[in-house]
């Protein structure tokens, strides 16, 4: 699967464009039970196109916060309905954990549970997986229910879950759309609101007590085109269909200039706590930059391009401060919240194209909890011991970090450990795309060009650890 690996590295370090039916992929895939049923208007759901017309140049800035999940991702393509049967299939190596608990985890082909502390490994049967890419998936513990959405989006009950469906439109016309509830054991959606715009940062919904909020470009009905319109958060009431409410930021930020260049984005505010929104800010170059840097293959200088910052948005009036600055030419991801709302960034160097020969992957980075203004946490170095492969999750025991072959889990008191290794074959491999190997590929089972750290069984945390 080298290849594999590889393209989705590189597909992650330019621009990630989400994948136009993968939603409606998923949902097709339900059995009948679970497929959304009901609700006032069309049920069919649909994933966000191409950016198009003057938001393209956005697209570098989301890029940069996902580089660090889109090569593991994996995508649900069928699900079951018996109920999961307790048997370990196999047992995995465990160490500094003396609590007891069972984490479930995508991996592989597969989803199913690690317990812990005596390592055993549960797969669930009820789950196929396969290599989509760019979709996250979370275990139901209320309703021992898979469900199609990240964990954030799942109602404080856990009986709901809210997601965002938008359509391409015709040509020359606004994009359409829409904020849908989906009620798990019914299998009946709720149209809260549609209208239209652009989905903006990770087309998802987190589900507060006070609302639904997600970011979007919303466009006032008869505006025509996208003008002067900039990202913003928004919520709604879950209880009853009516318009989102914008929070902010505020005052608005002025649009951007006419030809602005592409590798300078909005800020963006794409993940949501308990009393803010957090989001991340670009350089914005000052200078026109040379025109022999205008060429696609070219890239501007690191350092003068990319993510700088990290902004806070008070969900009560909307107004926004920076509570961190990288220094020199870093970039930083905002990749979760821990349990607290506190944000955890990831800091690394901006990717330079070379040919220089040697193993392809992601750069060292570096992990940080912030917790108050100009004030981190360590998690991790940038060293070769520990990459983050998928988005963290956070519970009461701590952070858990998904990478190859292993699970991590970051304490207070204990930092930043490896509490699992997850031997190769363990958990069965997806079948590779059609096509795949292609035509003047690697051998399949070349593995000299995959850097060591990234050998091995994709592990992605899918809920807490209960």
């Amino acid at each position: 699967m080298d290849e594999l690996i590889q393209s989705k590295m590189r597909e992650a370090l330019d621009v990630e464009q989400p994948d136009p039916g993968l939603r409606s992929r998923v949902m097709s895939s339900l059995p009948a039970n679970e497929r959304p049923t009901g609700g006032s208007k069309d049920s069919r759901t649909g994933e966000p196109g191409e950016l198009r017309g003057p938001w393209r140049w956005v697209a570098g800035g989301v890029a940069a916060a996902l580089t660090m999940s889109v090569v593991g991702g994996l995508v649900y393509t069928r699900f079951a309905g018996s109920n999961l049967q307790s048997q370990k299939d196999a047992t995995v190596a465990v160490s500094g954990v003396d609590f007891k608990c069972r984490l479930p985890v995508l991996a592989g082909a597969a989803a199913g549970f690690i317990s812990f502390p005596d390592g055993a490994v549960t797969i669930d049967r009820r789950v196929a997986v396969s290599y989509k890419g760019g979709y996250s998936n979370t275990y139901d513990a209320q309703l021992d229910r898979w469900v199609p959405v990240p964990r954030f989006a799942l109602s404080p009950d856990g009986r709901s879950y809210a997601y965002l469906a938008q359509t391409t439109g015709v040509p020359g016309a606004n994009t359409t759309m829409s904020l849908r509830t989906h009620e798990i054991a019914s299998g009946k959606d709720r149209v809260l609101w549609e209208g239209s715009g652009n989905l903006m940062g990770p087309n998802t919904v987190t589900w507060l007590p006070g609302g639904l909020y997600f970011s979007a470009v919303m466009i006032p009905a008869g505006s025509g085109a996208l003008g002067p319109s900039f990202p913003a958060i928004y919520v709604a009431d879950p209880s009853q269909p009516s318009t989102p409410r914008r929070v902010g930021p505020n005052p608005p930020p002025p649009p951007p200039n006419p030809g602005q260049y592409s590798y300078s984005g909005p800020d963006m505010f794409t993940v949501v706590g308990s009393s803010a929104a957090w989001g991340t800010g670009n350089r914005v170059q000052k200078e026109a930059p040379p025109a022999s840097t205008l060429d696609k293959a070219s890239a501007p200088a690191p350092g003068t391009y990319g993510p700088d910052r990290i902004l806070h948005m008070d969900l009560r009036d909307g107004t926004v401060s920076t509570w961190y600055t990288v220094a020199g030419t870093e970039m930083v991801s905002l990749v979760g919240l821990d349990a607290k709302g506190q944000p955890i960034l990831v800091l690394y160097q901006p990717p330079i194209k070379t040919q220089a020969p040697g193993p392809v992957g992601p750069p060292p980075a570096r992990v940080l909890l912030l917790t108050g203004p100009d004030q981190t946490v360590e998690i991790a170095p940038a060293t070769v011991d520990f990459r983050m492969g998928s988005q963290p999750s956070a519970d009461a025991h701590g952070i858990w970090f998904g990478s190859w072959g292993s699970v991590w889990l970051y304490t207070t008191n204990g930092g930043l450990r490896q509490v699992a290794t997850i031997a190769e074959g363990l958990f069965p491999s997806p079948s590779p795309p059609p096509g795949y190997p292609m035509k003047g590929s690697p051998a399949s089972d070349a593995r000299s060009s995959i850097p060591k750290s990234m050998q091995g069984t994709m592990v992605v945390p899918a809920g807490p650890c209960a």
